[in-house]
């Protein structure tokens, strides 16, 4: 009868475990890395226009636009992704010409609970800028 017990036991730990794998690893960040190009975006004051050059996340792959348009301060863009099946809008902070730290949260279809927080930088003649940093999906 005790082996028995214990079996059950087992069994209950490997379903308990099943169950909430999933919910554990849905909050587990990821490294991000992309690179894009920038351009002055003639439809928005004050915007830019960026197409993604490579990434290493498969949802926003090269070819994804970036737009960019003036946020509530200064120092501070509003950075819009629109893919396939979802979009996800965030705010860039920046902290000088070439520095900025991007915070994108929530978003739609299948970018829903889609988190991502980078850092912006740019090669010397700032025609390359790359995006690194961490995603994760969950609240």
């Amino acid at each position: 009868m005790l082996s028995i017990k214990k079996l059950l036991a087992v069994i209950g730990t490997i379903l308990a475990l099943t169950v909430l794998a999933p919910v554990a690893s849905a909050g587990s960040h990821h490294a991000f890395h992309l690179d894009k190009t920038c351009a002055d975006d003639s439809s928005e004051p004050l915007g830019f226009l960026c197409t993604v050059e490579h990434s290493d996340f498969q949802w926003i792959p090269a070819g994804t636009d970036i737009h960019y348009t003036q946020g509530p301060a200064d120092n501070v863009q509003i950075a819009a992704i629109d893919i396939g099946n979802g979009s996800t809008t965030g705010a860039c902070t920046w902290s000088s010409d070439v520095d900025a730290v991007c915070v994108f949260s929530a978003g739609t279809g299948r970018l829903t609970q889609f988190n991502l927080e980078v850092v912006v930088t740019a090669n010397a003649d700032q025609s390359i800028w790359y995006w690194d940093g961490d995603y994760w999906f969950g609240n």
